[in-house]
């Protein structure tokens, strides 16, 4: 008993200490998702150098730092906003100076809650001064250049706004975009002379249908409970180098789809998503609970609470919700993202900024009262250096670095597509098509289908032709052969030669005559019936082709319009989904019409029923092929003919069940409907059925074991 005590308390210390383990390997790690939304792990991408605090640097501790930014000679700017400082700091980031206040006129003015920071090419500083409600511009060596404070513009600004800015940034020819407190109507925009000119870019809100119909049911007071469809507020602001301004939303609304943005002058959102169906930039796709840790207990929306641009197009989010730092390519793609709400060395509490000198990260952590400073690994350079070497032209060199990442991480999507879009710029089209099939990539393995369509055209045109010829001649040779065969030896077939043939014509007739029954539904189900044209035979035969085109179109439908995973294909599961219907129809459909004067048995209802199925097998089985050769700009065509193969097989179930049963089209309909809501019923009752066995199977199970035991 003792020895079984000590295994049970080893397992258990064994089985704690790997699930520490896990967890930690996990906060290192990283996470991309797939274009399933499923989070894929990947290697760690960044690892924690070291932690700046204030104590460290000899001016005391940081307190609620809200904001930090890099000039262009790589000084790092903290607003250590409940100090009412800002504090420099050189390359090295040691303490450079320390700004509390400056010179205004005849006084000494001072800083209060510095809350936002952007420093010019030129080292000019700008401070969000929210506490004395202004804009401060300062020059390198300190000195005040002037101050933007409460604008008065009649026509757009009330007359008890208080002006409170929060984040800004300033472009190139000196225009300053700022976040206030309490505007919603986007980032006010002031001149270079710091004349308020107006609002740009306000994050709409998109209320999906349901919001709306719901609204409308509201009464008055629920209405004013609820939530009202207005612009919300940005909760950070970046500028890239050619004056596109990324912003970003702290909270996620359910009515908010876009919690990044990349606004141009005018303030249009032009930011690239991802194409084929992969995540925008949203961070955790679907408010997951956790990713990889099932004993997570951190929930809600992502909160992206700042947002910076670093080279290549690529930029980093930070968000509040789980502490993550999510890096996007210029096409929205999700390269990384990594972290966790820990009070750990590379956790964050609370991060309120975050920035880079070149690859290095800078987290700020407004509760941690700290600035976690994040290098990156080989593997993180690699993906950047790839991205790099693609935008400057060298196709070869970042199909290599991709080739390595995915040696590194086989699950990143993104490495399979960079190859295929080098592999295209280098001309090799099949070779891409491959790369982008790996990697999800549907817009860009249509874009390689193109050309490589178009080059093996011109380099198969005579070959095509010929070979056309050669059918035709041949075709027509094999005709007259086979007539004269058959006349020549007619008549040396003995009776029983005969009968089999006559048999097998019989059969060959009667599902040749489903293409008459499909084209001529009035005269062919007619004649299904009371001509006998059809059998059972013949319908079975119809019926296992539909199954069996269903399993091609899911197994081999082209990769641009088939999303299917090979590796998933349930062959029973595929065959149940076409015959539970099929029976359910006829089942249902009998007892129905029995009491309702029908006439047709369910022999009759089997045979017309199948040989109503047969335009999934003539238009699906063609668009297969068709499929693997068109691109997604030529899809309407496959879309239009698989909606028309369905419409055709609904038009003749229709048909098929009016003319087995004699009924006028009002009856026709009524049944038809009945029927459907009969198959529903039918379904409901057996799942109950199975649930009640479920249980009853559960509580024998349990009380077996209940007995055993004690026994």
């Amino acid at each position: 008993m003792k020895l079984n005590r000590f295994v049970v308390l080893c397992f258990m210390v064994l089985f704690t200490a790997l699930t520490l383990v896990q967890g930690q390997l996990w906060a290192q790690g990283s996470y991309t998702y797939s274009i399933n939304g499923e989070a894929v792990p990947g290697p760690s991408v960044y690892e924690a150098a070291y932690e700046i605090y204030g104590h460290d640097l000899g001016i005391g501790a940081f307190r609620e730092p809200q904001d930090l930014t890099v000039s262009s000679t790589n000084q790092v700017y903290i607003a250590d906003t409940g100090n009412n400082r800002i504090v420099v700091l050189n390359e090295e980031l040691l303490v450079d100076k320390v700004i509390t206040g400056f010179q205004n006129g005849e006084e000494m003015d001072a800083l209060n809650t510095p809350t936002g920071l952007f420093v010019t090419d030129d080292g000019d500083l700008y401070v969000a001064d929210y506490g004395n409600r202004r804009i401060v511009i300062l020059d390198a060596a300190g000195d005040l250049q002037r101050t933007i404070e409460n604008p008065t513009d009649q026509e757009l600004i009330p007359e008890d706004f208080r002006f409170r800015p929060m984040k800004l940034v300033v472009d190139k020819v000196g225009r300053v975009y700022v976040i206030a407190e309490g505007v919603l109507e986007g980032l006010m925009e002031f001149d270079e002379q710091g004349i308020f000119s107006g609002f740009i870019g306000a994050p709409r809100v998109s209320p999906s249908p349901w919001e709306y119909f719901w609204r409308s049911v509201m009464t008055e007071a629920q209405k004013e409970r609820s939530i009202i469809f207005v612009p919300t507020e940005y909760s950070n602001v970046d500028i890239d180098e050619n004056g596109f301004i990324y912003t970003t939303l702290s909270r996620g609304q359910t009515n908010v789809r876009q919690l990044i943005r990349r606004l141009n002058p005018s303030g249009e959102d032009v930011l690239r998503r991802p194409r084929g169906g992969f995540p925008p930039p949203l961070g955790d796709v679907d408010f997951i609970e956790s990713v990889g840790n099932p004993h997570a207990t951190v929930t809600g929306r992502t909160a992206f609470t700042d947002i910076v641009v670093r080279e290549h197009g690529i930029y980093s989010a930070v968000d509040l919700t789980r502490g993550r730092v999510f890096t996007y390519d210029d096409n929205g793609n999700l390269l990384y993202a990594f972290g966790s709400v820990s009070f750990e060395k590379g956790g964050f509490r609370n991060p309120s900024a975050i920035t880079a000198i070149g690859e290095r990260l800078l987290v700020l952590d407004r509760r941690m009262n700290l600035i976690s400073v994040l290098d990156p690994t080989e593997y993180a350079s690699l993906i950047h250096s790839a991205i790099a070497l693609y935008q400057s032209g060298d196709y070869h060199g970042s199909a290599d670095l991709w080739r390595e990442v995915v040696y590194r991480n086989p699950n990143l999507d993104l490495a399979y597509s960079g190859i295929g879009r080098s592999l295209l710029r280098q001309g090799d089209f099949a070779g891409a098509m491959e790369m982008y099939r790996l990697g999800q990539d549907r817009a860009g393995y249509s874009q390689a289908l193109q050309l490589y369509r178009r080059e093996w055209i011109n380099e198969n045109f005579s070959y095509m032709m010929g070979g056309l010829i050669v059918l035709v001649v041949v075709g027509k040779v094999l005709s007259a052969w086979v007539k004269r065969r058959r006349h020549n030896s007619g008549e040396y077939r003995g009776l029983a030669t005969r009968v089999s043939e006559n048999k097998v014509k019989a059969f060959g007739q009667s599902l040749a005559y489903a293409w008459h029954v499909a084209t001529r539904p009035a005269d062919g189900f007619w004649d299904l019936k009371h001509e006998k044209r059809g059998n059972v035979l013949s319908a079975t035969v119809i019926l296992a082709g539909v199954v069996f085109s269903y399993i091609l179109v899911r197994q081999h439908t082209g990769f641009l319009f088939n999303f299917n995973e090979a590796k998933d294909l349930n062959i029973y599961l595929e065959m149940s989904t076409i015959l539970l219907p099929f029976f359910l129809w006829c089942g249902v459909n009998l007892g129905l019409t029995s009491l309702m004067e029908g006439k047709g048995t369910f022999k009759d209802i089997y045979i017309a029923t199948a040989y109503a199925l047969v335009p999934i097998i003539i238009i699906n089985l063609p668009l297969i092929l068709i499929s693997r050769v068109i691109t997604l700009e030529e899809g309407a065509f496959y879309y239009v003919f698989s909606t028309l193969a369905v419409l055709w097989m609904a038009a003749l179930v229709f048909m098929g069940t009016m003319i087995t049963h004699q009924y006028e089209l009002g009856k026709n309909v009524f049944t038809s409907i009945l029927t459907g809501v009969g198959i529903g019923i039918v379904i409901f009752l057996a799942l109950l059925f199975l649930n009640v066995i479920a249980q009853l199977v559960g509580f024998i199970d349990s009380l077996y074991t209940e007995i055993t035991f004690r026994i």
